[in-house]
């Protein structure tokens, strides 16, 4: 075993050793029947053979086109596995995690040697936030090593073309875990532009990752085109397009809880995550498109200032919600280490900023990742979860602002 793999596998074992401590400490405080999202249900219905539906709030099992089918096909893996426990699905996480702390500290020997890489892997190994996703049973997780995953193939210059290819695979499943990637595939394509390589070579790279990008996504949104007569992946930029930007603007101007407002929002337009009858959701659609745009239009500089908020929390958030919905019975936080976490995550930050000034253009494939989740995850619904997807990027240009580059013989 060389250098490089042997810090590697001592950040994987660090990293899920700490996940597994953390994580199962927590477990006997947790609902015993954990579903956020609907992500179980669906999952359960996947592995008994029933297709891609969930109970609505009303108690009906409709077809979910709100959800995208990786993650639930990943629980539903675990189930025809091990059965439908809470302990093996967040084991699995803890798997996840530590494999994307190690995948950093990899990413992270292009410009370091190995016991400097080792630096970044480390602080995506103890991240608390990014600790604790583990434990929530959402998509962060996942998603994040399949993101961190592509990165790797595709971070040096002199990448091979099937590595586009594979990468444009992997960017897709993770599109089809979380739908904000769906335009993610502009991220390659600006990273290819800018390479010093021939134009050919470029026109290659793009093709096999669009080749590899797009098939996936391209069967998901004929599936949701066959149930509702509309071409889309998800419905929950839509949804969130309402019931968080509007409704957060509606919430400011009127002095009242987002909460409240959202249930009069349901109430008056219904629900587009799940489909029933394909009239009234093309309808519904078509209302939340409206009322959405109406009221953001009404007030573009509560918008800006919710927006910017919003950055704020994903980037400096301390998390401390983070379990909220899994826990049987919430405990009041430690006022002491909210306000440190976010301090460190500020220099973390500050040093990343650092640290893509002295990478220059081999920053760009981060940095625009880093952008890309940043500006399209703000808003009223942002929140520490946002920034999981994203500090891999930050802890190695962190370690660059650290550290400098190191020149490797």
């Amino acid at each position: 075993m060389n250098t490089t793999t042997r810090f590697v596998v001592m950040v994987f074992t660090y990293a899920l050793a700490l996940r597994l401590l953390v994580v199962f400490g927590a477990l006997p405080k947790f609902h015993s029947d954990v579903d956020l999202d609907s992500y179980r249900s669906l999952a359960r219905n996947l592995a008994a053979g029933s297709g891609f539906i969930a109970p609505t709030p009303d108690g009906r099992e409709l077809p979910s086109v709100a959800r995208t089918p990786t993650y639930p096909l990943f629980l539903a893996a675990l189930i025809r596995f091990g059965g439908d426990r809470l302990d093996l699905f967040l084991a699995a996480q803890c798997l996840l995690g530590a494999l994307t702390a190690a995948l950093t500290a990899a990413l992270a020997t292009r410009w370091f040697r190995p016991h400097v890489s080792l630096l970044a892997g480390l602080l995506v190994a103890v991240d608390p936030n990014s600790v604790l996703r583990c434990a929530d049973l959402r998509t962060e997780t996942l998603f994040t090593l399949l993101l961190l995953s592509g990165v790797c193939l595709v971070a040096s210059p002199s990448a091979k073309k099937p590595n586009w290819l594979a990468a444009g695979i992997l960017w897709s499943v993770a599109a089809l875990a979380r739908p904000i990637a769906i335009w993610i595939w502009l991220v390659p394509i600006i990273v290819i532009g800018v390479a010093r390589v021939s134009w050919r070579d470029k026109a290659v790279a793009v093709a096999l990752f669009l080749i590899g990008f797009c098939p996936l996504l391209g069967i998901w949104i004929a599936r949701n085109h066959s149930l509702t007569g509309r071409c889309f992946v998800s419905t929950i930029s839509t949804y969130n397009l309402l019931m968080y930007r509007a409704a957060g603007i509606e919430a400011e101007l009127h002095h009242r809880q987002l909460d409240d407002v959202q249930r009069d929002f349901l109430a008056r337009y219904g629900d587009i995550q799940f489909v029933d009858d394909q009239s009234h959701f093309q309808q519904s659609l078509a209302d939340y498109q409206h009322a959405a745009l109406d009221t953001i239009r009404s007030s573009p500089f509560i918008l800006a200032k919710q927006t910017a908020i919003g950055w704020g929390k994903l980037l400096l958030g301390p998390g401390t919600r983070a379990l909220e919905y899994s826990l049987a019975e919430s405990k009041p936080v430690s006022k002491f280490w909210p306000p440190l976490y976010s301090l460190v995550l500020l220099t973390i930050a500050a040093f990343a900023v650092v640290g893509a000034r002295r990478l220059g253009r081999d920053s760009i494939l981060l940095v625009l990742l880093v952008l890309y989740f940043v500006v399209l995850a703000g808003g009223p619904e942002s929140n520490s979860r946002f920034r999981v997807p994203v500090t891999p990027m930050l802890a190695v240009l962190a370690v660059v602002g650290t550290c400098g580059v190191e020149k490797k013989p």
